[in-house]
């Protein structure tokens, strides 16, 4: 039977076209906001994500009945032209449904792009082609080209029509567009808060009224569920991160003492970068319930991604936490919402990319909100002390780029990221190129992945420690008064020569002061070892005692910190920090010496030394504290960090330039005051390697020494070395400032200033020029550099004080004054360690700049001593055990 075919729709399909093209327009605008604002919220954005999805959904099968309704009743042969363009439409359709299926199926990635792209090309050609398959149509016309009558017949009919909703829907999302761009380019990096806190003393706030839930930054699992992000969650599950709260022995001891001392309100300064969930849901605010399952949950992945911003560089967890801007059904247990969820990620992901990777997530200054501390009166009840603070001793040295002075610039500057999150393979839905940054967040715990059974964990953590980022070099070999330098054998040394031993620890690869973190808890010390002919210690200082404690009489880094009784500080109590026996760290780029001194004792020759830096987390004495209630206190594993060796038989080891091993010496004997041997040494450099950096290091030392006209004179050495070296001109306006001309000093330091923008002691140099020269309002702006930089600068302060004094600013510079009197060191704190020192002499001579360690016999009728060097328990225990029978 043959249809009957006509020229005008039949009012029946005049009616499901209107709707169809309704819904089209919809889905139009609806397309045209999901372009403009890709940069929404998550969750609004997804929203309308979803509203697209459906009513695609929805119009699919009342566009198919349409189309083969249509084309079987059109005359297609009287309308070639109408039918060509009909059926480019029906193909633009039908690919337009079958690429927005694919988007949805199997996300918005698949193909490379690919596929959206050709979403939204069959879009633009579905209208295009819509549009002209009406225009071309002979006979009566669909009523869509008689909008130009409409509007001088009848304006409310004229303002329904579609080309008047697609108008004015146009200049409504073209307003919404530059508006939303607009908000965009101020989303501000720093966030202005109020001063009422409910959280205080802990210095994080919340972006909004009221506590947060659990499951506002919990279920980091789901973070790993449908193949978003597995690896990522597995590494985290490992991290120190993850273990960062009361799942933590060691942080968890210490907050019962704090609390026990002071109550539970100020342990809320520790719990902004501790127990996010524990202070941001309100549990800390009256007890804390150390065994609900928040407070086992660490810093979850929300803790970190619901950061809306900053407060400041100030530290201490100054952050701004929101609620987390998610995707419909985020929170869903439902499976049907759940896979709905994880499907709206999957087809469009961008949102929730940007909503959980904020350009404050990128920032070092985002770590630096927890890895810098300070302890105010609040908390000790006695005045405002810097804690641990890698941020600043990262951002004052030239591996971040900032400073010109450093000994070694390198070629790239880096920051945290490179170090702690690199970028390692994945499988992940949201990997990069096939990369995630890793989560792992490895530094330096190696305690806490060994008691939880981490053994990846443990090895990215010990490869990062032993990844040659400190160096040692076993320099020179004294014997008798006759050196042997870095070149050169050392002889067999027999029993009554005396010996000195110059060792050279290099902080090469820490972007940070080494050791770091908590350094009153963290135990790092020097092992040297003196063998005989027979491969046998004979000598030795650093090995273990019988209790697992190291050897008194042996090198540390690391800090000893005192209370108000001259107690040591062993049990993370900071709260009773008053003042520092020593703070032994090695800044990025620089390099400590070690000396020893000893007679060799009678029938003893000694044929080799090596020297090992051996790495524990905690402190021996503090590790039996936190388990002293335990059936058995577990080992801790030690990590020999780097070696050094000097024989009789092989030349010393030459993996780095002679140069480098003479100019790091040098900044040892530079930095511990020793200045006429320092100079030798930098003098040495200057003769080996045609680089500028040996004459500049001279310059430094005879600045240092007032010499002034010699320095001037072998930087002009270094100019010729390396032209226009920024560190040359530094040094330069060193030495112009010592002649008094403070005109040329600006003149250098200014250019250098143009390059190095942030170097705080630059900066600071420069306002103090211009103060000396009473040009008090550009000397205030200098000073306020530096204060963006570091807040609670000591000469940021100070010299900004005496800028508004100047200038008359009565109440500006008692604010000032204020503020650096709140910030001053105590110097009368150093007597309180008077008591300490003359108790335990082995840590007054680490206390002291230059000092000698000697080195102790070993019985010869035992076992070889082997040192430290384990990483298992049985390791541990079975080094233990031998430095025992060696030391009997």
């Amino acid at each position: 039977m043959l249809h009957r075919r006509y020229t005008r729709l039949p009012t029946s399909q005049q009616q499901l076209v209107s709707i169809l093209l309704g819904a089209f327009l919809l889905l139009l605008a609806n397309s045209l906001l999901l372009l403009i604002f890709d940069r929404s919220t998550a969750g609004i954005y997804m929203s309308m994500v979803l509203f697209h999805v459906v009513l695609g959904i929805v119009v699919l099968a009342p566009v198919i009945y349409f189309l083969f309704v249509h084309i079987r009743m059109m005359p297609l042969s009287k309308n070639r032209n109408a039918t060509i363009a009909g059926i480019f439409t029906a193909i633009s359709l039908a690919i337009l449904f079958v690429t927005g299926i694919l988007l949805f199926a199997v996300g918005a990635t698949y193909g490379g792009g690919a596929v959206l792209a050709l979403h939204i090309i069959t879009t633009v050609s579905g209208v295009l082609g819509f549009i002209a398959h009406v225009s071309l149509k002979q006979g009566v016309r669909f009523h869509f080209l008689s909008w130009s009558v409409l509007w001088k017949s009848s304006l409310g009919e004229a303002v329904k029509h579609p080309l008047s909703i697609i108008l004015i829907a146009g200049i409504v999302v073209s307003a919404f567009f530059f508006v939303s761009f607009w908000l965009d380019s101020r989303t501000p990096r720093f966030v202005e808060t109020g001063e009422d806190n409910v959280l205080f003393p802990g210095q994080a706030v919340l972006a909004h009224q009221g506590f947060l839930e659990d499951v506002d930054l919990g279920r980091s699992e789901s973070c790993g569920q449908a193949g978003c992000h597995p690896d990522i969650l597995e590494q985290w599950k490992a991290s120190a991160h993850r273990f960062s709260s009361f799942n933590n022995q060691y942080y968890r001891a210490s907050i019962e003492r704090l609390e026990e001392q002071k109550g539970t309100a100020v342990t809320r300064w520790c719990a902004s970068c501790h127990d996010p969930l524990v202070l941001f849901t309100g549990r800390m605010q009256e007890t804390i319930d150390m065994e609900h399952p928040t407070a086992h949950a660490g810093l979850t992945c929300m803790a970190c991604h619901a950061v809306e911003g900053l407060r400041d560089v100030k530290g201490n967890g100054r952050m701004v936490m929101a609620k987390p801007d998610e995707y419909p059904f985020a929170r869903s247990e439902d499976p049907l919402r759940k896979w709905l969820h994880n499907k709206l990620v999957r087809s469009k992901p961008e949102p929730h990319r940007r909503a959980m990777l904020k350009p404050v997530h990128r920032t070092a200054e985002f770590c630096g909100t927890c890895h810098k501390v300070s302890i105010p009166p609040e908390v000790n009840d006695y005045r405002w002390k810097r804690g641990q603070n890698q941020y600043d001793s990262w951002h004052a040295s030239g591996v971040s780029g900032n400073t010109v002075r450093s000994f070694y610039l390198p070629a790239q500057a880096k920051t945290c990221f490179d170090c702690h999150m690199p970028l390692v393979p994945s499988d992940d839905e949201g990997n990069d190129n096939g990369f995630v940054r890793s989560h792992r967040f490895a530094a330096a715990n190696t305690t806490i992945p060994f008691l939880n059974d981490y053994p990846d964990q443990m090895e990215a953590v010990q490869n990062m420690l032993q990844s040659a980022v400190v160096t040692m070099d076993l320099f020179q070999v004294t014997v008798n008064n006759r050196n042997y330098g870095p070149e050169e054998k050392m002889p067999l040394i027999k029993s009554g020569d005396d010996v000195q031993l110059s060792l050279v620890i290099r902080n090469r690869g820490v972007g940070h002061i080494f050791p770091a973190g908590t350094n009153d808890s963290n135990e790092i010390w020097v092992e040297m070892l003196a063998k005989n002919k027979a491969g046998k210690t004979v000598l030795a200082s650093g090995l273990l005692e019988n209790d697992g404690t190291v050897d008194s009489t042996a090198h540390f880094l690391g800090a000893k910190l005192v209370d108000r009784n001259s107690e040591l500080i062993a049990k993370r109590d900071v709260q009773n920090w008053v003042a520092t026996i020593y703070a032994n760290t090695i800044s990025p780029g620089t390099a400590r010496n070690v000396y020893y001194r000893f007679k060799v004792p009678a029938g003893v020759d000694i044929a080799e030394f090596q020297a090992t830096l051996f790495y524990r987390k905690f402190r021996q004495g503090f590790h039996q504290w936190v388990f002293r209630s335990a059936a058995e206190i577990p080992e801790q594993p030690i990590t020999a960090v780097a070696k050094a060796l000097r024989t009789v038989s092989e030349t010393p080891d030459d993996t780095y330039p002679l140069w480098q091993r003479w100019n790091d010496f040098g900044i040892g004997l530079l930095l511990e005051g020793d200045t006429r041997r320092a100079l030798t040494a930098f003098e040495k450099v200057t003769d080996i390697v045609e680089n500028p950096e040996g004459p500049i290091n001279q310059a430094r030392v005879l600045i240092a020494e007032g010499q002034v006209d010699r320095a001037a004179k072998i930087l002009e050495i270094a100019e010729q070395r390396q032209p226009g070296y920024l560190k040359t001109a530094f040094f330069r306006g060193d030495v112009h400032k010592a002649y008094g001309d403070y005109e040329k000093t600006l003149r250098e330091w200014e250019r250098v200033a143009a390059d190095y923008p942030n170097d705080r002691v630059l900066l600071l140099g420069i306002g103090r020029l211009y103060y000396l020269l009473e040009e008090y309002e550009t000397a205030l702006n200098w000073c306020e550099r530096v204060l963006e930089i570091d807040p609670e600068s000591l000469g940021g302060l100070y010299n900004k004080m005496l800028c508004l004094g100047a200038m008359g600013k009565t109440e500006a510079f008692e604010r000032a004054k204020k503020l650096y009197e709140y910030h001053k060191i105590d110097d009368s704190a150093r007597a309180v360690t008077a008591k300490y020192k003359k108790k335990h002499p082995m840590a007054n001579r680490e206390a002291q700049m230059i000092h000698d360690h000697g080195l102790h016999p070993v019985n010869l009728a035992q076992p070889e001593a082997k040192g430290n060097a384990a990483s298992t328990s049985s390791d541990i225990r079975k080094s233990n055990q031998q430095n025992q029978e060696a030391g009997e």
